[in-house]
């Protein structure tokens, strides 16, 4: 007898995009503190604690893994998964938002900095452990939803509504701070004259300027995402908190620990 193949549903896959961008946004609260000391945002968004390429990256690997028995190659696949979904991330981010959220390209074997050898190994780690041991068990919390059917839907159409809610918003926010940002600091930016006449009307219209100070401020935009860069003509990245040095950019350090 062939092998049983298990299938993914719709409802599944957007419940895995939840609980995995959720999951990721503790991992990389962890990874900041464990490599820079400090307790930083790492989410994706302004409200929930959503960091999507986990939950992308997930589904992606559930999706063509899920039956994959084989050890080496769900290593092996989940690294190009993995390394395929942060450098798509990492481009089709930089192109709508207009800022990058990373940057390896002193990395060895780096693809134009998006992604590197070292992170695509850690993607294949985090595959193994995804598909043999965590998301079996994810798998039975989901089929005990599953019988409270009606129920379940409501509470994924919800949390789904609320992540493409939460990412529109993100989306006009992180436009007016990269408009601000690169503006007032005169930075060298592609199709300045466009950025700097969105600019002008965010701010000569007193209502709308006031929301996005108080609500989108400096301060506020670089705690939630404290390494965000702009990339300016010939390829040179600046930080944004060298641009904003009165705002801090995290929530907590842990002094003398690190």
């Amino acid at each position: 007898m062939g092998k049983t193949i298990k299938k993914n549903d719709i409802w599944s896959i957007f419940m895995y995009l939840i609980i995995y961008s959720i999951a990721g946004f503790f991992i990389e609260t962890i990874f900041a503190i464990i490599t820079k000391g400090v307790i930083e945002s790492r989410k994706s968004f302004i409200y929930g604690p959503f960091c999507a390429i986990y939950g992308i990256g997930a589904v992606a690997m559930i999706i063509f893994l899920k039956n994959e028995k084989k050890v080496w190659k769900l290593f092996v696949f989940g690294a190009i998964i993995g390394a395929t979904v942060e450098y798509l991330m990492s481009f089709f981010c930089e192109k709508i938002f207009g800022v990058k959220w990373w940057d390896y390209s002193n990395c060895f074997l780096n693809i134009q900095g998006r992604t590197c050898i070292g992170y695509a190994f850690a993607w294949g780690l985090l595959a193994i452990f995804l598909i043999r041991f965590i998301n079996p068990y994810m798998d039975k919390i989901i089929n005990n939803l599953k019988n409270k059917k009606n129920i379940f839907k409501v509470a994924t159409s919800v949390f789904i509504m609320l992540f493409l809610f939460d990412a529109l918003i993100t989306n006009y926010a992180l436009d007016c701070f990269y408009c601000r940002v690169a503006i007032e600091n005169n930075l060298n930016i592609e199709n300045k004259e466009d950025i700097a006449e969105k600019y002008t009307k965010i701010k000569n219209d007193k209502r709308l300027a006031g929301f996005i100070n108080q609500y989108f401020s400096n301060e506020k935009m670089l705690k939630l995402y404290p390494n965000l860069m702009i990339q300016e003509k010939e390829n040179k990245l600046v930080y944004i908190d060298t641009l904003v040095p009165d705002a801090k950019s995290f929530y907590f350090r842990l002094g003398g620990i690190f």
